[in-house]
């Protein structure tokens, strides 16, 4: 199917009837009209004939994923938010990850799904949100790609994990990191900021007097979250002087598209020879990991993250996941003079 327009069909819409009346110049000047009532071309009107022809694209995207988030049963209103927040914002994803936004759910290819796998500008733990998103929404319309389940394997065919990096590695990062690809890596590697709070930032939000320098960060939210002050870490404080040096109130930190600051991770993330993609919220992260396993407490990251509990937190982190590993460890450890038992032949 081309990636163009769509025809959607109306169910008892009726043909308006024009014959009795003189067209306006106003109606006459954007629709063609036979006034003797046999036939009539409304090309952007909704309500002229049987089908209407609507634009696709974005327009048709952004419909019928509402749609389908609305209609979709048995899930929570949380998720049916991030449902219809994901699937708002693939066509844009699709493009940043270099392939063509679908004008409708046939459109959507298996190298798409491949290419968002790829791109690398989302931790593992969102790439799998927004895959089981888009997976849901082409099943809903009836896509016969999401039934492939080769399809929608993570990379390597491994199931999805959040990511970290460790503090060698974060370390390498900032080592191989050049110009304002430092400025990133500082920012949400050593100060755990998000990327939009990046991008946010301007030289006004800094207070670089020593010896306790703070900046004000806004948070996420599509038209502005809350503003929190925190301090500046020793790395980020040096690249911002440098970054700010005559440089006005009113200047941006980075003031280029999160699609730049994409690149600049990746690229520095490649002459330090990671072995694995690395995203902003990789960095952010790990940051939080790296900040608590040397003794920062949850409380104090909590803070510095902008996060509304101390569980999430928990979460962002991976604690969770450190827990569980632990409880399979000691489990293993309580069972392991049975195992044996069982396994020198004298039962349990």
């Amino acid at each position: 199917m081309a990636r163009g327009s769509t025809t959607v069909a109306r169910a008892g819409a009726q043909k308006p009837n024009f014959a009795s009346r003189s067209p306006s110049p106003l109606i006459a000047g954007q629709f063609t009209i036979d006034w003797n009532g046999e036939s009539i071309n409304l090309p952007v009107c909704r309500f002229g004939s049987e089908e209407t022809t609507v634009p696709s694209g974005v327009r048709w995207w952004n419909e019928r994923a509402r749609r389908f988030a609305r209609e979709k049963r048995g899930i929570g209103e949380r998720w049916r938010r991030t449902i219809r927040q994901y699937l708002l914002a693939m066509p844009r994803a699709l493009e940043r990850a270099g392939r063509e936004a679908p004008a409708s759910a046939a459109d959507v290819t298996a190298e798409d799904v491949e290419a968002l796998k790829t791109a690398g500008f989302w931790a593992n733990s969102t790439l799998h949100t927004n895959l089981v998103a888009l997976r849901e929404f082409l099943r809903w319309e009836g896509n016969p790609l999401s039934e492939d389940v080769e399809v929608w394997l993570a990379p390597g065919g491994q199931a999805i994990n959040r990511r970290w990096l460790t503090a060698a590695q974060l370390g390498a990062l900032y080592s191989a990191a050049s110009g304002r690809e430092k400025v990133i890596v500082a920012l949400e590697g050593f100060n755990g900021l998000r990327r939009v709070e990046v991008l946010r930032l301007h030289a006004r939000d800094l207070d670089l007097t020593l010896p306790n320098p703070t900046m004000r960060v806004l948070g996420k939210g599509r038209h502005g979250g809350k503003y929190r002050t925190i301090p500046i870490q020793p790395v980020a404080y040096a690249e911002l002087v440098a970054w700010t040096l005559n440089q006005p109130a009113t200047a941006a930190i980075f003031p280029y598209h999160e699609r730049t600051a994409d690149h600049d991770v990746r690229r520095a993330a490649h002459r330090a020879a990671l072995g694995v993609p690395v995203s902003g919220h990789d960095l952010r992260r790990s940051f939080g990991r790296i900040a608590y396993q040397a003794g920062v407490s949850l409380v104090d990251l909590k803070y510095l993250y902008g996060h509304e509990s101390v569980d999430m937190t928990a979460h962002y982190i991976g604690l969770d996941d450190d827990a569980a590993r632990r409880g399979l460890n000691a489990f293993g450890e309580a069972m392991r003079p049975f195992i044996q038992q069982v396994q020198m032949g004298a039962g349990p």
